[in-house]
């Protein structure tokens, strides 16, 4: 502490900078050992690129025009030193205009596209200043140390031996040439498993590459591959972010992983992800033709998704040849259009059509066994629509394949215990049959089946017919009666619909007057007489 407050009270450091020198005046006589004069040289290290920001000259286009170039590079050192890569970016430019044969330009204006991660730029540089120069030595090490970061082992074994040709004595090649060696042999391997499509093997390897190398582009662009063969779309995404952070303009990346966020369904992200492509590159086909079926299918969906909102019949038919023509875009996309066939599936049981509704729900099975609703919509068709035993069984199969997969969920608990009542009770009376009714009809549609079967199986509508044919109507017309007198009461039709008895001997042929059963059947002689109010 003692001596730093000597140095600040004997030096002054003038705010003018000339290349990487920072200027020291000594003041009152004082003279700094060599030793001394080290330590304050490391002190101003850990302020020097703050001085630079202060004391750096600020060029204007036509100024920085006007000096030499090899001026110029100086100036845009300065601005590396201080972070202003747009500034330095700007340097160097002018740099290459001025000279544009000569190759330090070009590696000056790599440092910069290191900076801010554009590593195809940076190689685009190198390959024209080795153009120009096929032995500047600084040139390909530069570019075999880019290769080695971004996972391109090959590349950079090929330019350490380059080196090493040009320059026997080079140190850092003779270093990184063994490790680049063995993650050529390494990363060739598992090239040609993902050209196989062995995705499960190529992910293992990479991962152990990985482990061992670190998260390189390339390494992480073939991971990434491997995931999405596999389907583990949300793995390749994390794999290309963190690929995306070190080469922000990968073209291929923002591809692969546009199109990992298009098989998931997030159609945002993946459109996001092509804008960003065009912006790099406007004609870049693989994306157009991507984005064109993204559209396609984006306008079918939504099209379809707003007319099974209108809850119309013409806006269910409609629905229908929308998710019908989302389905023929592209076929391979099953992630997505497991969700489309469910919502075929519903279209059709509300059209009441069983055939469709069921190969619509089988479908989205298919694709994915957990999905619940392909399971229920389907299973809850049957039970409002089911005539026979074996229709009920069905339902109940359905409820009991879902609760495999969700057990737990209290829909389906309930849907199988309705499916079950459902079942017992077609194998005895069925009221909602025998009033013709579904399950989830109001109290005004039991109302009008009612009155219209009534009217139907009225005795006198029959007494022209044999006796036997009379009796026949009259049970029936005494079951109708029955129906109406448990589904028209809120609390026998709940203990109806939840498989409980509603009175005694309740389902088995009997001669009972129902409480509230609104016909007269008089015990005198002379036959019989029905009195029926409307």
């Amino acid at each position: 502490l003692k001596f730093m407050r000597l140095i600040e009270t004997n030096m002054a450091v003038y705010n003018k900078v000339s290349g990487s020198r920072v200027r020291i005046k000594c003041l009152s006589g004082f003279k700094p050992s060599t030793l001394q004069l080290l330590f304050i040289w490391l002190c101003l290290a850990a302020v020097y690129p703050r001085l630079l920001v202060e004391g750096a000259k600020q060029y204007s286009r036509e100024e920085l025009e006007a000096l030499p170039v090899k001026k110029i590079r100086s100036v845009g050192d300065d601005f590396v030193m201080q972070k202003n890569y747009d500034k330095a970016l700007e340097a160097f430019t002018l740099a290459i205009e001025k000279e544009p044969e000569n190759e330090k330009n070009y590696y000056k204006r790599v440092k910069v596209h290191e900076k801010t991660k554009s590593f195809g730029k940076a190689l685009q540089d190198l390959n024209r200043a080795l153009e120009i120069n096929n032995e500047y030595t600084n040139a390909f090490s530069l570019r075999a140390r880019i290769y080695m970061n971004l996972g391109k082992c090959s590349d950079a074994v090929a330019d350490y031996e380059t080196v090493l040709k040009l320059k026997p004595t080079h140190g850092d090649a003779k270093k990184q040439l063994p490790k680049a060696t063995a993650c050529a042999r390494d990363v060739e391997k598992i090239e040609l498993l993902v050209e196989r499509g062995i995705w499960d093997e190529a992910e293992r390897s990479l991962d152990e590459v990985i482990d061992s190398i670190g998260k390189v582009p390339h390494l992480l662009y073939l991971r990434a591959r491997s995931r999405y063969g596999l389907g583990k779309y949300y793995e390749a995404v994390a794999d290309l972010g963190s690929l995306l952070k070190q080469e922000k303009d990968d073209v291929d990346a923002l591809l692969l992983r546009g199109q990992a966020y298009y098989r998931v369904g997030e159609h945002e992200m993946a459109q996001r992800h092509i804008r960003e492509i065009l912006k790099y590159d406007p004609e870049h086909e693989a994306t157009k033709a991507f984005y064109r079926t993204l559209k396609s299918l984006v306008k079918h969906s939504e099209e379809g998704d707003k007319a099974l909102g209108m809850a119309t019949h013409d806006g269910l038919i409609k629905a229908v040849e929308h998710y019908e023509s989302a389905l023929e875009v592209d076929p391979s996309n099953t992630e997505f259009l497991k969700h489309v066939y469910v919502k075929l599936c519903k279209c059709y049981a509300k059209l009441k059509k069983k055939t469709e509704a069921r190969q619509a729900c089988e479908r989205a099975r298919q694709i994915d066994t957990g999905l619940v609703d392909a399971y229920t919509i389907y299973a809850e068709f049957l039970l409002k629509v089911a005539e026979t035993s074996d229709e009920f069984e069905e339902a109940v199969r359905m409820y009991k394949e879902a609760a495999e997969h969700h057990g737990n969920d209290p829909k389906i608990r309930d849907g199988l215990r309705r499916a079950e009542v459902a079942l017992k009770q077609s194998k005895q009376k069925n009221y909602y049959k025998i009033l013709g009714v579904s399950r989830d009809a109001e109290g005004g549609a039991i109302k009008r089946a009612y009155r219209k079967k009534a009217k139907e199986l009225h005795p006198d509508r029959h007494q022209d017919k044999g006796e036997e044919e009379q009796k026949k109507m009259e049970v029936l017309f005494q079951e109708v009666a029955e129906a109406y007198e448990v589904l028209s009461d809120d609390e026998k039709r709940g203990k109806y619909d939840r498989g409980e008895e509603v009175f005694e001997n309740q389902g088995r042929p009997q001669q009972r007057r129902p409480h509230g059963f609104p016909f007269n059947f008089p015990q005198g002689g002379g036959g019989r007489r029905f009195n029926f109010n409307f």
